[in-house]
């Protein structure tokens, strides 16, 4: 637990000392004559924000790296073909669209809807959220808490649940706590699941991209899954096809990767035994 709260330290840390980072630089020019940092160019600029996020991103792996609270193993994919991620990147799909409809149900508040906007159409913002973040939050939130909390002993199916709300606690946004939590679950299994990293950071930037392409084709920022979808009818459907085509990716998926998690636990049997 107290590498937990550590991480989650760090996570924290590292975007506060990129934020001031960033800040000092782009305030470098006038700081001479002004002598004060103005910090509210952070919250006027894309490129400020996204730049943040790809040096907090390099601090906290440099970190986790340095203090040896990363798996090796996990870097490996095991020989996990590009069929099981390509099945992932469509089952995302339904589950995006579960989602995304729960978000609306519970109309909660969106502190950071004109920030993702922003950041959307700028290219530093959509190589962060995209690219960087994914595998930052699944270096932290999988890698780091989740698999700390099995090898201390707690159940894998509570330690996927706990990193989940870890995870969603801190996005700090009533509106993306909830599916950040779902979506954290989903992560979790497929980490537990497939024992490698890059399933879940596949999945997580394919969910991050699906929300940047959304902004980028829907230009009226209130927009909703009913509009969009024509009719409750529709969307009634279209969440109807989601839980059945979403269950049939968790049968395939779990039974697809409970054979090469067999098969990864004989290939470390067998290289313990030659050593």
């Amino acid at each position: 637990m107290k590498r937990t709260i550590w991480l989650i330290f760090i996570f924290l840390t590292a975007q506060w000392i990129a934020s001031f980072i960033v800040v000092f630089f782009l305030n470098y020019p006038s700081l001479s004559q002004e002598e004060r940092l103005d910090v509210a160019v952070l919250a006027s600029s894309p490129s400020a924000l996204g730049l943040t996020l790809l040096l907090s991103g390099g601090l906290v792996w440099l970190t986790m790296l340095f203090l040896r609270w990363t798996d090796c193993r996990g870097f490996h994919s095991y020989g996990i073909g590009y069929t099981v991620y390509f099945i992932v990147i469509l089952w995302m799909l339904p589950i995006i669209f579960i989602v995304n409809l729960l978000s609306e149900l519970l109309v909660l508040e969106d502190l950071r809807q004109d920030t993702f906007v922003g950041m959307a159409y700028n290219q530093w913002g959509v190589l962060a959220i995209v690219l960087v973040g994914p595998f930052t939050e699944e270096l932290v939130f999988r890698m780091g808490i989740q698999r700390h909390l099995v090898h201390s002993g707690v159940r894998p199916k509570i330690a996927i649940f706990l990193s989940a709300l870890v995870f969603g606690a801190v996005h700090a946004n009533p509106a993306q706590i909830p599916g950040a939590v779902v979506i954290g679950v989903v992560l979790g299994w497929l980490y537990w699941k497939s024992d490698t990293i890059w399933l879940p950071v596949a999945a997580h930037a394919f969910n991050n991209l699906v929300g940047v392409g959304i902004m980028w084709c829907v230009k009226d920022e209130s927009a909703t899954l009913v509009g969009l979808c024509g009719s409750l009818y529709n969307v009634v459907f279209c969440c109807f096809l989601s839980i059945v085509s979403g269950g049939l990716g968790f049968y395939y998926l779990n039974n697809k990767l409970s054979v090469k998690s067999r098969t990864t636990e004989k290939e470390k049997e067998s290289a313990v035994t030659r050593f």
